[in-house]
């Protein structure tokens, strides 16, 4: 081997290594750290959808059934086609909206009076699910979380985009992530046309 080669072949070994230590940016649903949710529980992934769209007047929707025997939280996160994570799951409302405690600091934790001093013993009109998210999904029970609401479809969830990597409403070759507080929970999903409904052709 020349000494010019073998320095050049150390000059690769050390630039690999560099790469190789270097901290990976965190982008997609792959390697983008799991959220909170708005009560405290923490998430893990349960579904991954490719090919989330929004854009053109179609709409993506995640529609998750909790096989769990507990309330369960679940969310969903979107990704644009630079990775960025494009709504938080796990963003809290900054004030209760009623209650006795319209208008004072939300809490994270929606279950306990004795901790929030709120009506009620599930904290209604307090504390409040991030964007993309259903907290306390009860067993058995299903919900469908859209990116927006759709003519099509009912959605019991939707949320509000950030203006994260491209900075545009919109996503043309995104991808998703559900998150839940139990792995107990199965979800499929679809796109569907935000401003038309399907019609029988035959029909008058």
């Amino acid at each position: 081997m020349t000494h010019k080669r073998a320095r050049t072949l150390a000059g690769i070994a050390i630039l690999a290594g560099a790469l190789a230590q270097a901290p990976s940016t965190q982008a997609g649903p792959g390697d983008t750290p799991l959220p909170t949710f708005a009560d405290g529980k923490p998430a893990q992934a349960v579904y991954v959808a490719l090919g989330v769209i929004k854009n053109n007047n179609l709409e993506t929707d995640v529609v998750c059934t909790s096989l769990d025997g507990s309330p369960v939280d679940i969310g969903f996160q979107v990704f644009d086609e630079t990775g960025a994570l494009r709504n938080n799951v796990a963003a809290p409302g900054t004030l209760c909206n009623g209650g006795t405690r319209s208008g004072l600091a939300c809490t994270v934790d929606n279950s306990l009076d004795a901790v929030n001093g709120c009506p009620g013993a599930t904290c209604p009109a307090c504390c409040v699910p991030g964007s993309g998210a259903i907290l306390a999904v009860g067993p058995g029970r299903t919900v469908t979380i859209g990116t927006a609401g759709t003519a099509q479809l009912h959605e019991d969830e939707t949320m509000v985009m950030n203006t994260a990597g491209n900075g545009v409403p919109n996503l043309r070759n995104g991808s998703g992530r559900v998150v839940a507080t139990s792995p107990n929970v199965f979800c499929t999903a679809m796109v569907a046309d935000k401003l038309h409904t399907i019609c029988d052709p035959a029909a008058p």
